[in-house]
């Protein structure tokens, strides 16, 4: 597991607590509505033995500021802080890497700001709110295969006076069931770092969601991106990877045949040597 060095970075925007590790290039790392810690990420240790990983937590997560008003918490609002940090820090550039809602914010911090991202990797994700649609997609709430059970699971997560206990029974379900085999679920987990919801972050994700549709703007994404995706992803179905990777010009799509939404759990040392073979293929500035 990767040693993490928390800092707190003052912005005009607010200030912003974030867990920096490893060496290279600088590479921004963060999820929509997760808080992380210094024991960081599974998806960031994965990525920290070739970058320099900058894992924010974003308002309202952790140390970081609190948004005074609920439009803060949009994804271009989101892209203005994360510019903000970026400015504060010093680099001209960096890039992005995000997994599931992340990858939405890396997809919309793309498409406005393109010229101050060198690279992108984007993991489990999708350009558009259709990810819903799949029967196989457990967000599906009308048709869904699992949509009782996720319904339940997800109000046990949201109401805030379900116990702890509760919540985290709620938790492990709902990652068990976007595990190509949740049976390792202890095995994949055991000394893993977790990651906590932020309610009010989740709740204004749930209302953008609405109108997320970005697909217009992919064929303009020249940036060198990397789309790792399971292939029996529950959470963002693979065919939306395979969307992005048909549009986006510069892009490689590697599919993890044992991986359901967690390529970097359940194929780790795969996923690592994707990640590697990817950044080999980059010309980096530094050279």
């Amino acid at each position: 597991m990767a040693g993490y060095e928390q800092r707190i970075i003052h912005t005009e925007r607010g200030s912003f607590e974030v867990f920096i590790s490893g060496n290279g290039q600088p590479l921004c790392v963060t999820h929509l509505y997760q808080e992380f810690s210094n024991s960081g990420s599974s998806f960031a240790d994965c990525l920290s033995p070739f970058y320099k990983v900058i894992l924010v937590n974003l308002k309202e997560a952790g140390n970081s500021s609190k948004a005074h008003r609920s439009t803060e918490l949009t994804m271009a609002e989101t892209v203005k802080d994360l510019e903000s940090i970026r400015t504060a820090l010093g680099f001209s550039t960096w890039s992005f890497a995000g997994h599931s809602t992340g990858g939405f914010l890396g997809l919309t911090y793309a498409a406005s700001h393109p010229e101050v991202l060198d690279e992108l990797i984007l993991c489990g994700t999708s350009a558009s709110k259709e990810f819903l649609e799949p029967d196989n997609c457990i967000y599906n709430f009308k048709t869904g295969t699992h949509r009782k059970e996720v319904t339940k699971i997800f109000l046990t997560l949201m109401l805030p006076f379900v116990s702890k206990t509760k919540k985290r029974s709620a938790s492990r379900k709902l990652i068990e069931l976007s595990l190509h085999e949740p049976e390792k679920y202890d095995e994949y987990f055991r000394d893993r770092p977790s990651s906590k919801i932020i309610r009010k972050r989740m709740q204004a994700y749930n209302k953008e969601l609405k109108t997320y549709d970005v697909r217009t703007e992919l064929k303009h994404i020249k940036i060198p991106t990397l789309i790792p995706c399971g292939r029996y992803d529950v959470q963002c179905p693979l065919i939306f990877s395979k969307e992005l990777h048909e549009v986006m010009p510069h892009s490689q799509l590697v599919i993890f045949e044992h991986s359901n939404h967690f390529p970097f759990i359940e194929e780790a040392n795969d996923f690592t040597r994707a990640v590697q073979d990817f950044t080999n293929t980059i010309i980096r500035n530094d050279i």
